[in-house]
Formats: structure tokens, C-alpha cells, sequence
């Protein structure tokens, strides 16, 4: 089975790469969202908070390889499949991020909180609704030490 995908939009920032990376609530940015898909925005700017999924054009195929990492690459917790972390190495690099919108000004989304590169692609954009929120979440003890 094959599965293609097309941008909606791209990420834009003003930094690099390591600036994001070293960024741990994420940065200040915006959405540029195709012209084309512009349309699918109306009522956006009613909600607080919106997800962006996106994908990680820069994990080169080998990297995909990849199933066991460190978080973070942190010596000091377990090594753990990649479906338990958020490392961009996986198989298909696919990010979820959920940030907080700002302002809409035509087909640009101003939001805070992004962890994605300058020019990631946009893949789509859903609203952060209550209906996500988890209040009895559990996690394992190596999350309390990032």
C-alpha cells in the first residue's frame, strides 16, 4: 500500500535548526498556509490552542531505520522504542505538535510553542478541543527527568 501526502502549508520561523532544537517550550513562528487551502481556516482563529501535524523532511532514509533511541540522547535514561518517545528518527516522520494561536491574518497562522524546523511542511491543522484532554494520564519515571 502506498500513502501520499501533500502540503497544506510550511512552517516558518526565524531561526536555526539547533536554535528550535535547543528551544524546550518551543519557539514563536508562524503558518503559511497554501492559498489554496485558505478556505479551510475560517473559524480557526476561535480556539486557543491548535495541532500541527507535519512532516520531518529532514530524517534521511537511514535514520528511519532506526527503532531504539535514548530520549533526547540522554545516557542517562533507557533505551526505549521509538513509539514511546518523541524522537524525530521512525519510520514514517510524522510530528504532532500543539501550539498556541496567536493571531490569524489571512492564510498565515502566528502561533508560540512550534518545535518544527523553518521550511517543515505542513501536512494539516486540527483544533485542540476538550475533548483531547486526558486528566489521568500516567507516564514512566524517566518523563519526570527531562
Amino acid at each position: 500500500m502506498q500513502i501520499c501526502f501533500f502540503p497544506i502549508g510550511i512552517v516558518r520561523n526565524s531561526l536555526s535548526d539547533e536554535e528550535v532544537r535547543r528551544a524546550r517550550n518551543g519557539v514563536r513562528g508562524y503558518i503559511e498556509v497554501f492559498k489554496e487551502y485558505m478556505d479551510g481556516l475560517d473559524g480557526i482563529e476561535e480556539f486557543s490552542h491548535i495541532m500541527i501535524i507535519a512532516y520531518l523532511h529532514k530524517v534521511s532514509w537511514e535514520r528511519r531505520k532506526v527503532l531504539k533511541v535514548r530520549p533526547r540522547g540522554r545516557m542517562d535514561l533507557p533505551l526505549i522504542g521509538v513509539f514511546s518517545t518523541n524522537s524525530p528518527l521512525r519510520p514514517n516522520p510524522i510530528a504532532v505538535t500543539i501550539v498556541r494561536l496567536l493571531d490569524r491574518r489571512g492564510n498565515i497562522l502566528y502561533v508560540d510553542g512550534l518545535d518544527l524546523f523553518d521550511g517543515t511542511p505542513v501536512l494539516d491543522i486540527k483544533p485542540y478541543t476538550p475533548g483531547r484532554i486526558i486528566r489521568d494520564a500516567t507516564f514512566p519515571e524517566w518523563i519526570h527527568k527531562l
